[in-house]
């Protein structure tokens, strides 16, 4: 099978076509689909309506898409209650979930570890941790080895997460990949952070804000293109 990846689209209208090309099974979108440059403020809502008007016409194209090549998506740490309840209504959202696609499982876990600029969908180390753990007990499935992890922040000290104040990815992510060993890990977040990297034989690839990533789950290549 072969799966295309996105991550942090932050509004941007970008070439589907392009990606169709490679002909994928599957496409991944690890998140940010909002467009917010604010903390908490008074304005805050007034921007989140602004934005989330386009949000909506973002998740309804993928929505239309869905009906000829398969969509998973998660939200990132920018993404409000009303874009989340959007994303839930198309029947897209994999985040807290676990879904089969033909022999290959996911396992989605959408938004971020706490950050300095309070986003809207930020989660302590030990809640991420426990939002897997939560996922696995619902299922009574034992994935070790065998599941494609798409997570919005990276693991913690990779090539994935750096940027200028250090590893800034996620302590409970890379826990996670050591203890229950995903084949990948699609992620996002960190947007110069664009890179291939592994944990052990889990492969991490952070295709950035940029880029694209082409994974074949039958041959493992992991190629990162430009958008």
């Amino acid at each position: 099978m072969r799966l295309i990846g996105l991550t942090d689209l932050h509004n941007r209208i970008i070439n589907f076509d392009k990606l169709l090309r490679y002909k994928p099974d599957a496409i991944l979108i690890s998140g940010d689909f909002t467009k917010c440059s604010f903390a908490k403020s008074a304005n805050q809502n007034d921007s989140c309506d602004i934005v989330h008007e386009y949000d909506t016409r973002i998740i309804d194209f993928l929505e239309n898409l869905n009906n000829k090549i398969k969509v998973f998506i998660i939200p990132g740490n920018w993404e409000n209650l009303d874009t989340i309840q959007k994303m839930n209504e198309s029947g897209l959202n994999i985040d807290e979930k676990l879904v089969k696609f033909y022999d290959t499982i996911f396992i989605g876990l959408g938004g971020s570890n706490e950050t300095p600029i309070c986003s809207p969908n930020e989660y302590s180390e030990d809640e991420i941790y426990e939002r897997f753990i939560k996922i696995l007990k619902n299922e009574k499935i034992d994935v070790r080895n065998n599941f494609i992890l798409l997570s919005h922040v990276p693991p913690k000290d990779t090539m994935a997460d750096r940027c200028e104040a250090g590893h800034v990815g996620s302590s409970a992510v890379r826990k996670i990949i050591e203890e229950f060993k995903p084949v990948l890990c699609a992620c996002g977040h960190v947007h110069e952070s664009r890179s291939i990297d592994k944990i052990g034989n889990t492969l991490i690839v952070n295709p950035s804000s940029t880029g694209f990533f082409i994974y074949d789950t039958k041959t493992k290549n992991l190629e990162i293109h430009d958008l």
